[in-house]
């Protein structure tokens, strides 16, 4: 990780005799996420992501490689069930910055393929854990002990909490992104990535980000 943002840093320096004018192109993006964490316990859940990203072209490195950044609202998070007994969430929307480094290749005038791979980091914003319970149909009491029998009929609700601050997941995410795509017309691009998490998003725990990306992108 260090070898790559030192790479970025050497990269970001040397910008200054680049024509950003003629080299910089932005667009908007969107797609989908199949999120979860590094665990076998939690499933994956559907999220979003949404944002801008620009590339900037590298002809000094050599033809076809280019940095690639942005920011990206993503909504990530796992979710774990039993049947319509029991239903939880979790919801965590982030600021994401990826800084990827990659290289198009062009098949022709219209068509190009391309990847890129680098870190991202990622400041928790906002979100909810959210867990429904509804026992009315398990038949039956339930034994618990020397709490005695409870009739499960009884036992139904819902109830949420902020999912970031001192009793929930860390703001901060640092990790690795790889990401491929093909172009169409030098504007329209649909790409497919995967993050990895390298941090722990509550302490104490071993549940780190896992993010499939499918997105949608129109460059200007």
């Amino acid at each position: 990780m260090k070898k790559i943002l030192a790479l970025v840093a050497i990269l970001a320096i040397g910008l200054g005799s680049v024509n950003a004018q003629e080299n910089l192109r932005w667009g908007v993006t969107a797609g989908m996420n199949n999120s979860k964490y590094s665990n076998d316990f939690l499933n994956s859940k559907t999220g979003f992501h949404a944002g801008v990203k620009a590339e900037l072209a590298l002809p000094q490195v050599a033809e076809g490689v280019y940095l690639e950044f942005g920011g990206l609202l993503t909504l990530k998070g796992a979710k774990w069930g039993y049947g319509s007994l029991v239903d939880i969430k979790f919801n965590p929307y982030y600021l994401e910055i990826p800084v990827h480094i990659g290289y198009k290749y062009a098949i022709n005038e219209n068509f190009a393929i391309f990847g890129n791979v680098g870190p991202y980091a990622a400041i928790g914003l906002f979100g909810k854990v959210k867990a429904k319970v509804d026992l009315s149909g398990a038949g039956g009491n339930i034994d618990w002990g020397e709490w005695g029998e409870i009739d499960p009929s009884k036992i139904k609700g819902e109830e949420s909490e902020n999912i970031f601050g001192s009793d929930g997941l860390k703001r901060f995410d640092l990790g690795l992104g790889l990401k491929a795509g093909i172009e169409f017309n030098k504007k329209y691009q649909v790409t497919i990535g995967y993050d990895w998490g390298f941090i722990e998003t509550a302490d104490n725990s071993d549940l780190k980000n896992r993010n499939l990306m499918l997105s949608l992108v129109y460059m200007f």
